[in-house]
């Protein structure tokens, strides 16, 4: 019995020591995994540089989602690049379907009025600006080109046009893991006039996205 109460005495005091041992030994360490530091996000834990195909990211979102009159739906695809820490650069792409209905002055019934098929392309630059006062939020300029076509359901009718815009904004990104992220996005369009066209393509001077990548 003695033997035993022995035994039980020194593995209790080895894994109180241990513990010990784990509570105060490397405090910073802790602190910082505590914190949960992010890992960078062009170098491995062991500081060499991620190769090319590491740094892409691929997603996107949904664009135009609107059910009723005039129903909307669309898709943005993007792949962008983790240039260096601060700075992000990518191409996306987009197409959106709208459909407008009508009343038939005739037979009272909803008819078909106009289609809209948009189809858009583009270029952005993405640079966090201030990471150790608002981590993940970016400054965020871009070029996009979008092409629309109108079709006149009733008459048959086709009218196809395009826009050149810069875009000024603001991106913040909220992480997951080392690279994806969700992205909200606010611009500001600096050609936007107020035409038919510019009403057709964008709604309004201000551009508001939720994206994927």
């Amino acid at each position: 019995m003695r033997h035993i109460r022995r035994i039980l005495l020194a593995v209790a005091l080895l894994s109180s020591g241990m513990a010990f041992g784990q509570i105060t030994e490397d405090p910073e360490d802790r602190e910082r995994g505590n914190q949960g530091y992010e890992p960078l996000r062009t170098q491995t834990p062991e500081g060499r540089p991620l190769p090319f195909w590491q740094r892409l990211r691929v997603g996107g979102g949904i664009t135009g989602f609107r059910f009723g009159n005039p129903f909307s739906l669309g898709a943005a695809p993007v792949v962008a690049y983790q240039a260096s820490e601060r700075l992000v650069l990518g191409i996306g792409g987009s197409y959106t379907y709208t459909r407008y209905k009508a009343i038939d002055r005739v037979t009272g019934r909803t008819i078909p009025f106009e289609t809209y098929n948009q189809f858009g392309a583009r270029g952005f630059v993405m640079f966090e600006a201030l990471p150790s006062v608002i981590p993940n939020l970016y400054l965020h300029g871009e070029v996009d080109n979008s092409a629309i076509q109108v079709i006149d359901n009733i008459n048959g009718g086709r009218q196809t046009a395009s826009v050149t815009a810069p875009l000024l904004g603001l991106t913040f990104s909220q992480r997951v893991g080392r690279l994806a992220g969700v992205n909200i996005t606010a611009l500001y369009n600096l050609n936007y006039n107020g035409n038919r066209l510019n009403q057709a393509i964008y709604g309004s001077p201000f551009v508001f996205r939720i994206s994927f990548f």
